[in-house]
């Protein structure tokens, strides 16, 4: 047999090392060749770095500005445009349904998802399996449908009245008569969700912040989502609340907010399955069909803290950026038509929604301020085609509704704050408004967020309270970071409220 020759001075270990470095080079070569030069994505536009890596968008989502970045990208590639070696951003607002109620060719993307439960069970907003989701969307729907939510009438409404003598009060002991708003919108949305979750009824006297202490433990504990996701380990291994800095902190905080939830569900069970109203009661009552069984203990939990954590920032941000809206010195015209407006009718849901004038401040909010701004991604199960392009099975493909709110050809001047436009929608403007995504896993609470929106902004209209935005608000505190989420930057929203005349 002959023996393989080797170079004089060249020992065994060195040819092995040099053959492995030589093969992991070729393999290196082939990847790159594949996504330049045989990628089905190759004609997609896009800066010519996104064949490689999508690091220029994922650095500025740890900027918390990624949907700026894609504005950006759009404007100058276009509506279709290539963010990393097997990711599209689509900003026109008529592949909306190709993408998003396409059930059977696109699914949730997996990587993006996987990471947003609280204690480690699925929940209905992180399901990526479509018979699961069906069977848990079916379970939990009763009690957000329009004729269930009107049982959360009065309660909406004593909550809402709450939140305007708060704004009167935090005014009336303020020097200057002003008062964080941002807060006590907050507060406002959190105790709805309780209560009609889970008949937690948070009191409203001084020196009880229970409320406040665990609205800032829910919302302390985001930062865990995003290390969850990118690094998976902390959290399988117990040790994030011991981590130094703000990551430990916020593990810290989800720990305290997972165990107050506990207690809530445990209370709800006890005393209060039996009525139909609580946005809880059929999960903890019902059969889930994809499971064959009712919920375990834990997947109730799971599940109590997702509606926390879905349905009170999402409300509460609409409402901050309305009341901000309104009360911009410009704009003093709008809080004048809207205060008119809604004192002249009586106090009746069915009146207050159908008046025209309120639905187009809201809308307009949520076209100017889409509470989740950043993208809903989805990944083709089979090719789609877009305009000119055709997108494989396998592509990360997702919009963004601050994008598409922004159509100019939709809504003339996208970046002014003009209620009137509504007073006048268009089939294209009614499409192209998406604040609560559309297809099967648009937003279960939007009945709910709707009701509470309508109290709110009537409430604080007949309390007899004039807006304007505090004299030490800077501009840049209301810019909108992306946190997938929207939040304002500056985490504070300064109004004098006085008595109006």
């Amino acid at each position: 047999m002959s023996s393989v020759y080797i170079p004089e001075g060249l020992s065994t270990r060195a040819l092995f090392i040099t053959i492995l470095s030589i093969l992991g080079l070729f393999y290196a070569a082939t990847k790159i060749f594949g996504r330049v030069i045989l990628s089905p994505l190759r004609h997609i536009p896009g800066p010519k770095s996104t064949r490689f890596t999508g690091a220029a968008v994922w650095f500025a989502a740890i900027q918390r500005c990624r949907v700026y970045k894609l504005q950006e990208l759009h404007a100058k590639f276009g509506p279709v445009v290539r963010i990393g070696p097997n990711e599209v951003s689509v900003s026109d607002w008529r592949h909306l349904r190709s993408i998003y109620t396409n059930n059977k060719g696109v699914i949730k993307e997996a990587s993006f998802y996987e990471a947003a439960t609280f204690i480690g069970k699925n929940n209905i907003f992180e399901m990526i399996n479509v018979r699961q989701h069906a069977a848990r969307r079916k379970l939990s729907s009763s009690p957000y449908s329009l004729q269930s939510v009107t049982l959360l009438d009065s309660l909406i409404r004593e909550k809402a009245q709450r939140l305007a003598k708060r704004m009167a009060a935090g005014a009336s002991l303020s020097v200057n008569g002003s008062v964080d708003v941002l807060k006590l919108c907050a507060l406002f949305s959190f105790e709805v969700v309780c209560q009609a979750g889970f008949a937690k009824n948070f009191l409203d006297e001084p020196g009880d912040d229970e409320a406040s202490i665990l609205l800032e433990a829910m919302d302390g504990s985001a930062l865990t989502l995003i290390f969850d996701s990118a690094l998976p380990l902390i959290s399988r291994l117990g040790i994030g609340r011991n981590l130094p800095g703000a990551a430990g902190d916020a593990y810290r905080k989800r720990d305290h907010w997972r165990e107050m939830s506990y207690r809530m569900v445990d209370h709800f069970l006890k005393n209060c399955t039996s009525d139909k109203k609580y946005l809880l009661t059929p999960l903890a009552t019902g059969v889930d069909d994809f499971l064959g069984r009712k919920l375990s203990h834990e997947e109730l939990v799971e599940e109590a803290m997702g509606y926390m954590f879905a349905g009170s920032g999402t409300t509460s941000s609409t409402l901050t950026y309305l009341l901000y809206e309104i009360s911009k010195t410009e704009n003093s015209d709008i809080q004048e038509r809207l205060r008119s407006e809604i004192t002249s009718m009586p106090r009746d849901i069915v009146v207050i929604k159908n008046n025209q004038y309120l639905n187009a401040v809201i809308k307009e909010t949520f076209r100017c301020h889409p509470t989740i701004i950043s993208t809903l991604p989805r990944t083709l199960l089979e090719p789609l085609v877009l305009d000119k392009y055709t997108l494989p099975p396998g592509t990360v493909v997702g919009m963004q509704n601050w994008l598409h709110h922004r159509d100019p050809s939709v809504f003339p001047d996208p970046d002014c704050f003009i209620p009137d436009r509504w007073l006048e929608e268009t089939p294209e403007m009614k499409s192209a408004l998406t604040p609560f995504s559309i297809g099967k896993r648009n937003c279960i609470g939007q009945n709910l967020a709707w009701q509470e929106l309508y109290w709110a902004v009537s409430e604080i209209m007949r309390s007899g309270l004039e807006l304007r935005l505090g004299k030490d608000m800077a501009s840049w505190e209301m810019e909108m970071e992306d946190r997938f989420n929207m939040s304002p930057r500056g985490r504070r929203l300064i109004l004098t409220v006085s008595p109006f005349n």
